[in-house]
């Protein structure tokens, strides 16, 4: 059953007109017809079974029937906290670190980002990258939408990393404990930018409570990163 992101509230047997994005997608990308199910989720948690009543040339009307409450989030919330990365390789990381259960994101800036972004042009990424993250949800069947932060400098940022368990991957530091991720009730994982955090970034990140660790001896992409780092660690739970 096709799934539609919509941050509207619904309830129980309401006929409800869906917002421009979800209404186009399935009137005009899909084209959907009267009488068709699908599942419409506000990222609040659960998703509603609902059967289309009316389509307009602009919106699409639902009847809402069902609600399943399974959310199919993580077992443990993880910020994904990762330096802007050129094109669509950012998509990329994003979307699948949707689909392995990240809980937010946290965009950073370090000494080696390429990307700087600002103004309008930082504005229409991050509802570009929002959307990414929504179509992933989409997708996979999670009904939390993760949040995509705007950027902040990683030495501004450090400091309000409040979680229980703080990791950062660097190669050649030495695998993670699995009786460590088992005590964390919450967690944030820090990936690096294409180069690499510099000596400075990391003795910081140590200084704010971080603990440095690595998958093996092999050196991954920035896009590459976050993906294998959550799926490895997913697997130690």
């Amino acid at each position: 059953m096709r799934r539609f992101f919509d941050p509207q509230p619904f309830s129980q047997g309401q006929q409800t007109v869906l917002g421009e994005d979800a209404s186009h997608h399935i009137a005009r990308v899909l084209r959907m017809q009267v009488g068709e199910r699908l599942q419409v989720f506000n990222g609040q948690g659960g998703a509603w079974e609902a059967e289309i009543t009316a389509i307009s040339k602009k919106a699409v009307t639902v009847l809402t029937q069902g609600f399943d409450a399974e959310d199919r989030t993580a077992p443990l919330p993880v910020t994904v906290a990762l330096p802007m990365i050129k094109g669509e390789r950012m998509d990329y990381a994003l979307q699948k670190a949707t689909e392995l259960g990240a809980h937010r994101f946290q965009l950073l800036t370090t000494e080696r980002t390429d990307v700087r972004l600002d103004g309008d042009r930082q504005d229409k990424k991050l509802r570009h990258w929002q959307q990414v993250v929504v179509s992933a949800c989409e997708q996979c069947g999670m009904n939390r939408v993760p949040t995509v932060h705007a950027p902040l400098p990683l030495t501004a940022w450090l400091p309000t990393a409040d979680t229980t368990l703080k990791l950062i991957a660097h190669p050649g530091e030495a695998p993670l404990a699995d009786t460590t991720l088992r005590q964390a009730d919450s967690m944030v994982l820090l990936t690096g930018p294409e180069g690499g955090f510099s000596d400075a970034e990391l003795y910081s990140a140590a200084d704010h409570g971080f603990v440095a660790f690595a998958l093996g001896n092999r050196v991954l992409r920035a896009e590459t990163a976050p993906v294998a780092l959550l799926a490895a660690l997913w697997a130690k739970l």
